[in-house]
């Protein structure tokens, strides 16, 4: 979000409430509706989540067949140190990978390329998970 842009406003608090985080736990759910959280490196772009997992991660196949997402601030274990917001989630094509990756770890200065090469150690492709929070007018 560009410092001049007004901040998006959902249920009485701000995105930029998400600005001082550094993990989002990313809660998506399997078919059964049973929520899944996993803590997560991510960073703002305009009104967009980036998040950056591996392309074998379950949360991409919940993803699939529900993209409704909750995403809470939370430190690297998961505990939630900030509000829930709900949105929608979807997968971003190989193209968006880049600058995605760009984005987190200018956010993440030491964490960001650590895991990203952690990944690539493994064998592990990034995938770019983009979150649409839900807006309330």
């Amino acid at each position: 979000m560009t410092p001049t842009a007004p901040p998006i406003a959902i249920a009485g608090r701000t995105v930029q409430d998400l600005d001082t985080a550094r993990f989002i736990d990313l809660v998506t759910f399997r078919r059964t509706g049973e929520p899944v959280g996993t803590p997560v490196l991510f960073a703002k772009h305009g009104d967009r989540i980036l998040v950056r997992t591996a392309h074998d991660a379950g949360k991409l196949k919940r993803i699939a067949h529900t993209p409704a997402v909750e995403l809470t601030p939370s430190d690297q274990k998961g505990r939630h140190v900030g509000p829930t917001w709900s949105g929608t989630a979807r997968v971003l094509g190989e193209d968006a990978v880049a600058p995605a990756l760009a984005a987190i770890h200018a956010k993440h200065r030491i964490a960001g390329p650590l895991f990203t090469w952690t990944r690539h150690r493994r064998g592990q492709r990034d995938v770019i998970v983009e979150v649409l929070l839900d807006v309330v007018l």
